[in-house]
């Protein structure tokens, strides 16, 4: 279609100078030269029209993936750096054209316009970074949501998940296939947990967002970063639950809380608690464990340990060999809202 179009426009044009120049060799409108003129005008502007038409189609698909390689918000930045020094040359090359004889000032105008034009968008997209900070906007990427549907893999996560840190060992054992989703208001919470007066505090917040740059940079995740605002509540909490709801994806977080509310309303939650502690091993009555003792227990007698995978493990007899690396034999194992708890007595061939 665009090469149609602009072949009839060229043929309109060539039409009209043909008849033009056909007109001016006769003394009149019946006169065979302007006829003529039209005709040849009108096959000259089909055969050109063609061509011309082609190579701005070629031009334009090379200059579309130039423009989809650039950051939206380097070419924002550098349009306007262009429009403004453009702009400002413009002014400064009026005193050329009025005070230059003849047509002489028009060129230097037109120089003048161009360097600024091209000043700006080389300094607008170098600097587009810092220019936006400064303006308070963000060059990460932002995505309009829309919802997704039930078969959809892409998790919104929660703050709590990404302090937590063990979302990037997830992601790097391949257990993430689906995009994982960001809301801005989340970044807005985990940058004032980063800035926060309090030293741990301020150590989770950064450690967070060292977290979700390490993610974008891994190859098997993609991160996206959501725009939408969730003006109807104010806590984080419900936003996420909100937004879950309307994008129907699922949930990420460490926060059982929120993961209680969010099943409630029927939204499908991934603990990374749960994970954790479903990863673990099993181990049953009478299975022989080797770990160190490393305080005694609540009980006279009691040592305790730890496995390597976290789980603790009360040992019988165990308080006066506290330091020591001993063989233990599970008896019995206790759930505990901080997970599974074993309990054993010291084996005999320890």
């Amino acid at each position: 279609m665009f090469v149609e179009i602009v072949r009839l426009l060229i043929v309109f044009l060539a039409t009209a100078a043909g008849y033009t120049l056909g007109r001016g060799s006769g003394a009149g409108l019946e006169d065979s030269g302007t006829i003529i003129g039209a005709t040849l005008g009108a096959c000259v502007g089909y055969v050109a029209g063609g061509i011309i038409g082609r190579l701005l189609r070629q031009v334009m698909g090379v200059v579309e993936e130039r423009v989809d390689e650039i950051h939206p918000g380097r070419l924002l930045v550098g349009t306007f750096g262009a429009a403004f020094l453009a702009g400002l040359g413009a002014l400064l090359g009026v005193p050329f054209v009025a005070l230059v004889p003849g047509l002489w000032g028009w060129p230097i105008f037109a120089l003048i316009v161009w360097v600024g034009g091209y000043l700006g968008w080389r300094l607008g997209s170098r600097k587009y970074e810092d220019l936006l900070a400064m303006a308070g906007l963000s060059t990460r990427p932002l995505v309009r949501a829309t919802p997704l549907g039930p078969e959809s893999e892409a998790h919104l996560v929660d703050t709590s998940a990404i302090i937590d840190g063990r979302l990037l060992a997830i992601a790097r054992a391949g257990f993430l296939r689906g995009p994982l989703l960001v809301p801005k208001f989340v970044l807005d919470e985990l940058q004032s947990i980063a800035d926060a007066q309090d030293p741990l505090r301020r150590r989770k917040g950064r450690r967070g967002l060292d977290l979700l740059d390490a993610l974008q940079g891994h190859p098997g995740v993609e991160v996206d970063v959501l725009e939408d605002e969730v003006v109807e509540h104010d806590e984080v909490d419900a936003k996420l639950v909100a937004l879950a709801r309307r994008l129907k994806v699922g949930l990420i977080t460490v926060d059982e809380t929120l993961q209680r509310i969010a099943e409630l309303q029927g939204v499908k939650c991934l603990s990374l608690h749960r994970l954790s502690d479903g990863m673990r091993p099993v181990h049953v009555a009478g299975e022989v464990v080797r770990l160190p003792i490393t305080r005694s227990g609540k009980e006279p007698g009691q040592g305790v340990g730890f496995l390597d995978d976290g789980t603790m493990v009360v040992v019988a007899d165990g308080e006066l060999l506290v330091g020591r690396e001993v063989d233990a034999r599970i008896t019995g194992n206790v759930k505990t809202a901080m997970g599974n708890m074993l309990f054993a007595s010291i084996s005999q061939a320890g």
